[in-house]
């Protein structure tokens, strides 16, 4: 054994003779750069000593995107990975109804870059004030933050950028006036407000020049006239006065300022009586808008829709759920539809089948589409010598359709309906039913089997109860299909319980 071990050992000048030749290689290699050099051959670019220093540079870039940015740079490559991560993890979220002491610790350590506090009545606000200095991003929602604790956080952390302050019952006007003091705002969300002016609000716009999200929804805002704000250039691209109840000055001023206007919403404001001089305070309003939302606003006249709707020649999504548009306004959304992918016209009542097949036999790139009625739309718009055009339709609601009109024979207009629908191949979720709503296999239901990309399927108020073959069908067609939505009374226990076993994985609501 130790004979072995001897002759596998190197002898003492056979490994002098080995360095020695090493160290002649490693000198003549060096002797060759250096004439390299000296020649002036061109060397490739060397990386840098240590990766973390990419990363360094690289984090202090996406530390500044917002959290669905920093998920996309996440699957970009391994430093991207740890740069996006690392910033992801500097921010902090909490939901709680109680008090909990591992709040401050997770706090104290990753939030840094962005805090949301939620139904945390007794957060230390002040810990926050004096902790965390680098804040970015603020969300307040059903949190007890006072006037002066929201000044402490504001001063401690000057280049907030985004602010939201959900039902913070305390906060005052003179919370208003310390916001005035991030000159970096971009973001600002106040949602359930009871004290709201004049001088606040315009004294906000004034004071933070980069604003581009303003939302106020269930704010006080009809004594607010904003006459002071005058000629005040705003940058803002996303405008939303929810259950505010605007005035019209207040609406007309700020219109007037903001010819970068992208997404206007005016939703459920249904006492604020617009006029057309409130919505178009200029003639060259909306050159830029893509999202209009006017959804219950019942007090807007019909000529000041008709006008807005005339101007904004690029829309891609109109909301008008419950409004009195009628069929003018359709002939104008038809003509203007070549960017339309969302059009919610639910509830509209002085609407026709004629006007609304104008808009689907032009709307070529619709996405979304509800058009829910009281039975003012009947099975007319199905007519097979008017095809659609939107056959890139992935969401449809059409829950109240009079099936009984024209004619008087519901089978024959059920059969039409199911060749309309069957043609719609990227649908990916559908909400049918009504008073005279009836899937029958023998009226062409088995059609439908087409849609083979739908995921869910919503059956409101159905005539009658489904019949057992209909049942089967169901259970068989669909392969994508995650959730069926049927009332208790279309769909007995039994049935329910035949459903659960072979498609065990199917929601069934």
């Amino acid at each position: 054994m130790l004979q072995m071990t001897n002759q596998q050992k190197p002898t003492s000048a056979s490994a002098s003779t080995s360095r020695k030749g090493k160290d002649s290689k490693d000198r003549d290699k060096n002797i060759s750069k250096a004439k390299d050099k000296e020649q002036g051959e061109w060397l490739p670019p060397q990386s840098p000593k240590s990766p973390l220093a990419i990363e360094e540079v690289l984090f202090e870039i996406v530390s500044r995107l917002d959290k669905h940015s920093l998920h996309s740079c996440v699957s970009v490559n391994r430093i991207f990975y740890r740069a996006a991560v690392r910033a992801l993890w500097m921010s902090v979220q909490w939901k709680s109804s109680l008090s909990n002491p591992s709040f401050l610790p997770e706090m104290l350590r990753y939030g840094h870059n962005a805090i949301e506090l939620q139904d945390n009545f007794d957060a230390d606000l002040d810990v926050i004030a004096e902790k965390c200095t680098r804040l970015r991003e603020l969300r307040l929602v059903w949190t007890q933050a006072t006037d002066s604790k929201l000044h402490n956080i504001l001063v401690a952390s000057p280049n907030i950028s985004s602010l939201y302050l959900y039902n913070c019952k305390p906060l005052t006007t003179l919370a208003l006036s310390h916001i005035q003091a991030l000159s970096g705002l971009k973001k600002l969300e106040i949602k359930n407000m009871l004290y709201v002016d004049e001088t606040s609000i315009a004294g906000i716009l004034r004071s933070c020049p980069l604003i581009e999200h303003l939302v106020l929804e269930d704010v006080r805002l009809s004594r607010v006239a904003m006459e002071s704000l005058g000629v005040t250039p705003l940058r803002i691209r996303t405008l939303a006065l929810t259950r505010s109840s605007p005035t019209g000055s207040f609406v007309r001023n700020i219109l007037r300022n903001a010819p970068l206007l992208r997404e206007f919403s005016l939703a459920r404001n249904v006492h604020s009586a617009l006029l057309t001089e409130d919505l178009l305070p200029g003639p060259d309003m909306y050159g830029c808008l893509v999202s209009l939302n006017l959804e219950s606003c019942k007090t807007i006249a019909s000529e000041a829709l008709l006008a807005v709707l005339k101007l904004c020649t690029g829309l891609e999504r109109i909301n008008l759920c419950g409004t009195f548009v009628d069929d003018t306004a359709l002939d104008v959304i038809a003509s203007n539809s070549q960017k339309l992918t969302s059009l919610n016209l639910g509830w509209c009542a002085q609407i026709s089948d004629a006007g609304l097949l104008r808009v689907l036999t032009a709307s070529q790139h619709l996405v979304f589409l509800d058009i829910s009625s009281h039975g003012v739309l009947t099975a007319g718009i199905f007519r097979p010598d008017l095809v659609w055009a939107c056959t890139r339709l992935q969401t449809m609601i059409m829950v109240g359709i009079d099936m009984v009109r024209p004619g008087g024979q519901i089978q024959p207009n059920h059969t039409m309906m199911y060749n309309q629908l069957s043609r719609l191949l990227c649908l990916q979720d559908l909400a049918i039913g009504g008073p005279y709503q009836d899937l029958q296999l023998k009226a062409g239901f088995n059609k439908m089997g087409e849609l083979v990309n739908l995921e869910s399927f919503r059956i409101h108020h159905l005539q009658t109860a489904l019949g057992e073959d209909e049942i089967r069908w169901l259970v068989e067609a669909w392969p994508k299909l995650k959730r069926l939505k049927v009332e208790q009374a279309s769909l007995s226990e039994p049935w329910r319980r035949y459903f659960r076993r072979r498609r065990p994985h199917l929601i069934l609501g």
